[in-house]
């Protein structure tokens, strides 16, 4: 009886306590369990995997700090595997507080894979007026932006004279944390001048994602910290890295607190029942 009452009255500590342990473990000692991927992240992936590295991807840095644990990974990860292909890339950002962590990021994935600025990648930082900035671009990148996010003239770098409009960008990546986002890019750069996109979101926010999926205005979406998990599997195992993946670092943690969050639920009920059979 007294152990049947305990099943029900487990202590807050020592609920915690175990909580703590399992959460902290995969941080130290990181288990890979991301092994299944879904379509809508192979499908992204893929729209990258196939670009023949004469043309760059556009990145949009769509979000803030506060959504970094979840986007961050994902942008790092793109950013890796275009590198790896040779893909150029152009980054900028709608949100200006995105500004900092994309010039981090995008140094940073450079220097892994010695990559040089002006050639192998711009970063053109934040300009004022969403709709301007997109729609400028389907007519002049380098009217759009006359300079690079470091005062650099575009007309005097090697890969912004290889783009004029958004026919020279086979796809572009909006790292979505809100709006704007993607669906700016959508309504704006897809609608008129027929951009492909693909997407990278929030976990809160990708039923909203969805029906663009579902209608191809979206090729490819990561959702969450799983979506970044993922797509760093994917990276991984196609060889294009072996950097370390904190999305999976984080999912190993977050997968362990569901984990006993259940088994605690399912002991606390298989106690009551039990206990109440027996009185």
């Amino acid at each position: 009886m007294k152990f049947l009452e305990l099943l029900t009255k487990i202590p807050r500590r020592i609920i915690f306590l175990i909580l703590a342990i399992f959460v902290i473990f995969p941080l130290f000692k990181p288990l890979n369990l991301t092994t299944k991927v879904s379509i809508r992240t192979y499908d992204l992936f893929k729209a990258i995997d196939n670009l023949n590295g004469e043309k760059p991807v556009l990145i949009s840095i769509d979000f803030d700090p506060q959504s970094m644990p979840e986007l961050y990974p994902m942008y790092l990860s793109i950013l890796r595997h275009c590198f790896a292909k040779n893909i150029p890339v152009i980054v900028l950002g709608l949100w200006i507080t995105g500004v900092g962590i994309g010039e981090e990021g995008l140094k940073l994935i450079a220097k892994e894979y010695n990559k040089e600025y002006g050639k192998d990648y711009i970063f053109l930082g934040w300009k004022p007026g969403i709709t301007a900035v997109i729609l400028g671009l389907g007519r002049s990148l380098k009217e759009t932006f006359p300079t690079d996010y470091y005062k650099n003239p575009l007309e005097n770098l090697p890969l912004a004279q290889k783009v004029e409009t958004y026919k020279d960008i086979p796809f572009m990546v909006s790292i979505s944390a809100g709006s704007p986002g993607y669906g700016d890019w959508i309504a704006y750069a897809q609608t008129r001048y027929g951009v492909k996109i693909g997407a990278g979101v929030t976990a809160v926010s990708a039923a909203d994602a969805y029906p663009y999926l579902q209608s191809g205005q979206l090729t490819g979406l990561l959702s969450g910290l799983k979506g970044a998990s993922e797509y760093e599997y994917l990276v991984e195992k196609y060889g294009y890295s072996k950097a370390f993946k904190s999305a999976t670092q984080l999912m190993d943690s977050q997968s362990f607190a569901h984990l006993i969050i259940m088994i605690l639920v399912i002991i606390g009920n298989i106690g009551y029942f039990l206990l109440r059979r027996k009185r």
